[in-house]
């Protein structure tokens, strides 16, 4: 028995002119060149979808979540502006409706923030598959959630028509590979899962969490192992995790980043989340392989998820490894500098010392001196008394 897919991607085209009436009335029911088309319909348009407008039918609040573009929900001069578009252009219509089977779509595509997120990331790399420039695009887009299977219609068209022959007559047939579709449909189903969402949060808790430990080196062993790997960065050369320079050091880099994760437990559980989600999305992959018949790539889409973790994590290892050598070395020049510093300061010190007991030997010389002084002046002065009291001759040598 076979599996029911989880996403169905069917799309027509619809060229500027046609000679067949009826076509013609299919391009001007998409490109509202027709009386009948969005007000009229919106009450009735419902028991009659062939004369219903897409952009009404996907405003019916019963069965739509709203209009939407890559900007959001589209207001009332939005979708004026569109119908204005839609009427003067001469690009190809593109018209679309992604399917999902009624468990995984009511599960993965159940609201609009579901539908607008899906299309808003998926439509772009669409358009490049498809060989159109997303730039060069315009479109919008409906949830619809009247059946059991969630659905979304999809309108695009170019604002300049490019994809035209190469003689420059006419218009293109519009055509758009299967290839391109197929790979739509996968990207879709991938993306709906939100699994690259969860890889996004993952990886940003995980680089976050390593960043800041590595940021406050504690451990001596860490800190040999980035000073080891400092040394041997070569000079002059791009350093970044995939440089051809740096590839002889990959195995230490990663080495390092695991024993960072290793010796903190924060950085281990969110390693752990990211692991059970690459096994999980690795088998999603598989497993979406095996019931459409596409061959598995040689390189699982887990192993490029961790390869994109470790040179995110490596880069930022090389990062501070060159900061802490450069630590190391002002820290070095520091030490040889204070240790001059010191020695001048200790000679100016003991000038400073010499100069001190140079003044103070003069000090006490002159005390001393200014003493003697004072003693025989009083020496002479008692001499005096006594030769005015006539105890000494005035002959009597002082």
């Amino acid at each position: 028995m076979n599996s029911v897919p989880n996403v169905v991607y069917m799309q027509e085209f619809f060229l500027p002119h046609y000679k067949d009436k009826r076509m013609q009335d299919k391009r001007d029911y998409y490109s509202s060149n027709k009386y009948s088309d969005y007000l009229k319909y919106i009450a009735t348009g419902i028991k009659d979808l062939q004369k219903l407008d897409f952009i009404e039918y996907s405003n019916n609040n019963s069965k739509s979540s709203g209009i939407f573009n890559q900007n959001g929900k589209m207001e009332s001069e939005d979708i004026a502006k569109v119908r204005k578009d839609l009427r003067k252009t001469k690009s190809v219509i593109w018209s679309g409706v992604i399917s999902f089977e009624e468990k995984f779509g009511k599960k993965w595509c159940a609201n609009f923030e579901q539908a607008y997120n899906l299309v808003k990331n998926e439509l772009p790399k669409y358009f490049k598959r498809a060989g159109l420039n997303p730039n060069n695009v315009e479109w919008f887009a409906g949830l619809h959630e009247n059946t059991d299977n969630r659905h979304i219609h999809i309108v695009f068209f170019e604002k300049e028509p490019l994809r035209i022959r190469d003689n420059k007559k006419g218009f293109s047939r519009g055509r758009i590979s299967s290839k391109a579709m197929d790979e739509f449909k996968a990207n879709i189903e991938l993306s709906a899962t939100d699994y690259k969402a969860r890889e996004i949060k993952l990886r940003t808790d995980l680089t976050k969490s390593f960043k800041e430990e590595i940021s406050e080196i504690s451990g001596l062993k860490l800190k040999n192992m980035l000073i080891s790997l400092a040394n041997q960065i070569p000079q002059n050369k791009p350093t970044f995790y995939n440089s051809e320079s740096m590839q002889n050091l990959k195995s230490q880099l990663d080495n390092i980043s695991n024993y960072i994760i290793k010796h903190n437990s924060n950085i281990s559980l969110y390693k752990q989340d990211f692991d059970e989600l690459v096994k999980e999305k690795d088998e999603l992959v598989n497993n979406y392989c095996r019931r459409n018949g596409y061959d598995k790539s040689i390189q699982s889409v887990g192993d490029k998820m961790m390869n994109d973790v470790y040179r995110r994590l490596g880069n930022i290892v090389i990062e501070s490894a060159k900061n802490l050598k450069l630590k190391e070395n002002e820290r070095l020049k520091l030490n040889a500098k204070n240790l001059v510093e010191k020695r001048i300061q200790k000679n100016k010190l003991m000038k400073e010392l010499d100069e001190c007991l140079y003044l103070n030997s003069k000090v006490e010389y002159e005390t001393i001196k200014a003493f003697q002084d004072y003693m025989n002046t009083l020496e002479e002065m008692r001499i005096k008394t006594l030769i005015e009291q006539g105890y000494l001759s005035s002959d009597f040598e002082m």
